[in-house]
């Protein structure tokens, strides 16, 4: 028997016995996927290695799409499968043990299993395609470095993107400080936590200024066109569970429809196809809730204080595996509101997330790349099973259409939603979800143009289609402006009609819109200085000169960014939003940036190409980059989000390194001309952050980034004979 043979043969014995234990394991006949589907899927590498990946049924597609991804990362594909079961103190050790029970506390599992069970036919098809192609990519590279999973389920997708939105994203917005949640850990299970623990991913909501989106759509008047355009530019990390993946899927039932996935995930779900597409920014709707729970009975631990009487929490027990073999049995406790994972003042505090217990992500999803027309569209988001994100639609009819999507639960008026609520008090329940139609959104507006970066419904147009405020109730938005907005709004307004390449030579921007409002600022710090130490005016004077000249727009040669940066970031990082500085603080801000460059670069005057760096460096255990300032990087002149722009870059200052490095910003970059004329193709070009493959040595390992660096844009092929005409390469799954 050949070896090859023998892998597969391996991989029957493995799936029929998996199906036969207590274990439940899913997904298509051995021989299925031994036999054919492997043979139904052709993945055709453009020269930057992303996958055009074709099918013969969009389930093969799938199997395409989990094979790629491990080819090309399988490290973090795995590592997010570990983080979305909740099993990464099986590989992390004692520090993940918290972050594990808090996935297990909102029983990710049981659900994930349920919603696979209960699938429609055509999403179970998709998550067993990509289960299967994930594990025939293991069976069929024996020399992998598999850390835990030797085998993938189904289900682990569902987990995994439970865990990434609800327990990363709106669980996070609760603003539960590892304190309070350690706190309930040990006092539901009566012990003491070994070590300080590792919250995986690292979210704070605060963050939201860098980790934010641009979306811009046009139509009629602002075009050159009779159709649409659309400009996509999500601003995620770059590393770890929310890394972005470009992946173009097609199949002989028809589906095409290109954009970016996550590692994990069966399908792009922000993207395009020849007809339509969108964008989404993360909006900052109350979608999420805390209650104070009142235990107060020492004879019955479980009963807590609802109205009149009380009611009983449950509270189950499970395992938790940690490194090193010990198997720790722990408790979890949930009220009628929801996991109680957190302790404040003494006090329990439950939290739940709109639909966590709901099916329908994935599906939505899916049929929002499947439709072909606004109507179609309209009936895929509907159900309001993706429940983050603003949504940016534009299509070949000329519609744009701007959604503050979101479930959103319907409150009682009066409390303040923001923090957590009297669990005693029935008020406090929810009262079920406005529907689609309740949300603040424009479409096809008077201004022929719409703008969202993570701000406010209400200025999206810039015109009198926008939503109003005062039509909304007050829980529901609690978004204000940013300086990324204020860019878009300049941008869009200064153009009279857009050609399709001013509207790529302005996706990537860099100005720095918050400029405008520093410089007065430190203009005025320095004009009173002088007056009191001329001496120390005199020192600050050259730095001064330069700002007072500068036009606020980074690029790789100028050293304004590098030393405003530092300034603003010294400034108004520790401190809480809207902190207003005084003179001095001002000042002594700007000349501890300057001493800092001097002491890491010998002059203040450090080009912000020299100073912000775009590097893959090798990992740690969490997935975590481990940059070196001696190692190979690429200069970027992306800029932070806080100060505005279309290239985002998210680059703290880190210790022990005298450059800065991306972590995040813009992630998968496209934009689209949708031709009104069906006889016209959909043009399209998109840049990711690094490149298609993870491997080191890969020409496709940064290739993207210097583009990226350069303000430049790749062709981001959407018809299957242009993919077979720029294809390096192509293969069956197990051949290449």
């Amino acid at each position: 028997m050949s070896a090859l043979k023998q892998r597969l043969f391996t991989l029957l014995i493995l799936i029929t016995v998996s199906a036969c234990s207590s274990e439940q394991v899913t997904g298509p006949s051995s021989d299925e996927v031994i036999s054919s589907q492997a043979q139904n899927v052709t993945i055709y590498r453009d020269a930057y290695g992303v996958p055009h990946i074709h099918g013969n049924t969009d389930g093969d597609t799938a199997f395409g799409m989990g094979y790629a991804q491990a080819e090309d990362n399988f490290n973090q594909l795995e590592l997010g499968f570990i983080m979305g079961i909740g099993r990464s103190a099986e590989v992390l050790g004692e520090k993940a043990v918290l972050a594990d029970w808090v996935v297990h506390s909102f029983e990710n599992t049981m659900l994930s299993k349920r919603d696979y069970e209960n699938a429609t036919p055509a999403v179970k098809a998709l998550l067993d395609g990509y289960a299967a192609g994930i594990n025939y990519y293991i069976e069929t590279h024996p020399e992998l470095e598999v850390r835990l999973l030797d085998h993938v389920e189904p289900w682990y997708s569902l987990a995994l993107i439970r865990r990434w939105y609800h327990l990363g994203g709106f669980l996070g917005r609760l603003r539960f400080t590892m304190e309070e949640r350690t706190a309930a850990f040990e006092a539901i299970n009566g012990e003491t936590l070994k070590m300080a623990q590792l919250e995986i991913p690292k979210y704070d909501p605060e963050d939201r200024k860098e980790f934010g989106s641009n979306s811009w759509a046009a139509n009629g008047s602002k075009i050159d066109d009779t159709g649409s355009y659309l400009f996509i530019n999500p601003h995620l990390p770059a590393f770890g569970i929310g890394q972005t993946y470009e992946a173009h899927m097609m199949s002989a039932e028809g589906w095409n429809f290109t954009g970016y996935a996550r590692f994990g995930y069966p399908v792009p779900y922000i993207g395009f196809n020849e007809n339509l597409g969108w964008m989404s920014t993360d909006n900052f709707s109350n979608q999420e809730d805390s209650w104070i729970e009142h235990f107060d009975d020492p004879e019955n631990p479980l009963s807590y204080t609802y109205g009149d009487g009380t009611r009983d929490a449950t509270e189950w027990t499970g395992e938790i595996k940690i490194k090193g073999g010990e198997v720790r049995t722990v408790k979890y406790r949930r009220t009628h509101h929801g996991s109680v994972v957190a302790m404040r003042d003494g006090k329990f505090l439950s939290g739940m997330m709109a639909r966590m217990d709901e099916p329908g992500w994935l599906d939505q999803w899916y049929n929002m790349g499947r439709a072909n027309n606004i109507d179609e569209f309209t009936k895929a988001i509907e159900p309001q099973a993706m429940q983050f994100g603003n949504i940016m639609y534009a299509d070949r009819d000329a519609n744009i259409w701007y959604i503050y999507n979101g479930a959103v639960p319907i409150r009682t008026e009066g409390f303040d939603w923001n923090t957590a609520v009297d669990g005693s008090n029935p008020d406090t329940d929810w009262k079920g979800y406005h529907t689609l139609y309740d949300l603040p959104q424009v479409k096809n507006p008077v201004s022929d143009m719409m703008q969202n970066t993570n701000t406010s419904p209400f200025m999206v147009s810039m015109s009198e289609s926008d939503a109003k405020e005062e039509n909304y109730p007050t829980y529901m938005v609690r978004e204000g402006d940013n300086a990324r907005s204020r860019n878009a709004r300049r941008i869009l307004n200064k153009h009279d009609k857009f050609d399709f390449a001013t509207w790529e030579y302005e996706s990537l921007d860099t100005t720095m819109t918050e400029w405008p409002v520093s410089k007065p600022i430190i203009m005025d710090a320095y004009t009173a200085t002088s007056a009191e130490n001329s001496e120390r005016a005199t020192k600050l004077a050259p730095v001064i000169e330069m700002l007072e000249a500068w036009d606020g727009v980074a690029s790789l040669e100028t050293p304004e960014p590098t030393i405003y940066v530092d300034w603003y970031e010294g400034l108004y990082r520790p401190q809480p939003r809207g902190y207003e500085a005084s003179n001095e603080e001002i000042i002594v801000a700007l000349e501890q940036a300057m001493d800092k460059l001097v002491g890491d670069w010998g002059t203040w005057q450090v080009a912000w190409g020299e100073m912000n760096r775009s590097q893959r460096p090798p990992l740690d255990a969490s997935g975590n980059p481990i940059f070196d300032d001696n190692a190979d990087s690429i200069a970027t002149p992306g800029v932070p989000s806080w100060s505005g722009g279309s290239q985002i870059t998210f680059n703290l200052r880190r210790d022990g390194l005298k450059k800065r490095y991306k972590t995040g910003g813009n992630s998968y970059t496209a934009i689209v001309d949708f031709p009104n004329d069906r006889n016209q193709r959909t043009q399209s070009k998109s840049i990711h952050v690094f490149g298609a493959s993870a491997d080191p040595g890969s020409p496709n390992n940064m290739d993207q980034a210097a583009m990226l660096a350069a303000k430049k844009y790749k062709n981001a092929w959407l018809y299957l004979d242009d993919v077979k005409a720029n294809a390096s390469r192509f293969y069956h799954p197990g051949e290449e």
